[in-house]
């Protein structure tokens, strides 16, 4: 293994210095690449509480939409598991910002906190919302 190589934890190194006698750059990663495909799976298999039709938009019913998890960032995988997925349209309630789409409308944003939160206790009574989510939205 090349010690000289500062990307040594990456999937592709970008060792100049030691190019020619660097082992990393046949060998991947196995905890990257299982992370990713777990996450990957993931998202294929996406469910959501609130509705059976992932095809058209919650709030308008217009398609194209994005599959929105209520909960993002490190609780973005425990959104996914506990099925707190939003179809949303991609034009105006996802990520546009002067349509104030959901990741720039925090009043949109904390309604849909609250509605998740309430949803995942109705669904999951026997589980601890904030053990699992680190934080309490009601």
């Amino acid at each position: 293994m090349c010690n000289g190589c500062a990307f040594k934890e990456f999937e592709t190194p970008k060792c100049t210095k030691y190019q020619k006698n660097c082992a990393i750059q046949e060998k991947k990663s196995p905890k990257i690449c299982s992370k990713s495909a777990k996450l990957r799976k993931l998202e294929r298999n996406r469910e959501s509480l609130f509705t059976d039709d992932l095809e058209h938009c919650i709030i308008c019913g217009k398609s194209p939409v994005n599959l929105h998890e209520i909960f993002g960032g490190r609780n973005r995988s425990n959104s996914i598991k506990y099925k707190l997925v939003l179809p949303l349209c991609t034009c105006e309630h996802h990520n546009q910002i002067e349509c104030k789409g959901i990741h720039f409308d925090k009043k949109l944003r904390d309604e849909w906190y609250k509605k998740g939160e309430s949803k995942f206790i109705e669904t999951f009574p026997n589980l601890d919302f904030k053990e699992i989510f680190k934080k309490n939205y009601l």
